[in-house]
């Protein structure tokens, strides 16, 4: 009777393992895509944690603007376009922005000031200060979670595999020839 393992690969006794899904493989790529895209989205708020400096913001001028965005089935509906100038310390000059979006409530008329929070030396990076996004950094620190628990996941599985592989070339029979 001939010996099976002399004419079969060495991984002939793994055939009868179980087969894993390809849910692996796809995490593989999913992981690593919504970990970037929470970064990117994550990273005006990350930002502003770490550069943000606050300063009164004049107001220049007040627009109502009408919401072309909106796909309510209310035609017209409006909020604000705000102009406002600050002085950017780093920069060392006064810089002139506005918010769109703004709700119709809010109370500040022409000349009057507010509180901003603002990235030096970046145009167009200022807002209100306290309207902080939330959403984009809680969703960052999941993905970043997640891909940490993956990758223990993954490195365990790796490790199993290498444990398996060498306890199997230890059963296998070696001819010295």
């Amino acid at each position: 009777m001939t010996d099976q393992r002399i004419f079969g690969s060495p991984f002939s006794a793994r055939v009868g393992m179980e087969q894993d899904s390809p849910l692996g493989c796809l995490l593989m790529v999913i992981v690593p895509m919504l970990l970037v895209a929470s970064t990117y989205l994550a990273w005006w708020e990350l930002r502003y944690f770490l550069q943000g400096r606050t300063a009164l913001a004049t107001v220049d001028g007040i627009q109502k603007v009408e919401n072309m965005s909106s796909r309510l089935p209310e035609p017209h509906t409006f909020h604000l376009k705000v102009h406002y100038s600050f002085k950017d310390e780093l920069a060392d000059r006064i810089r002139s922005e506005h918010f769109l979006n703004v709700p119709l409530s809010w109370p500040h008329p022409v000349g009057s000031t507010f509180p901003i929070q603002y990235v030096p030396r970046s145009p167009g990076a200022s807002r209100l200060e306290g309207d902080r996004h939330i959403v984009p950094t809680i969703f960052f620190v999941v993905c970043v979670i997640g891909s940490v628990i993956y990758g223990g996941l993954l490195l365990r599985e790796a490790r199993q595999a290498v444990r398996e592989d060498e306890a199997f070339e230890s059963r296998r029979p070696h001819n010295l020839d």
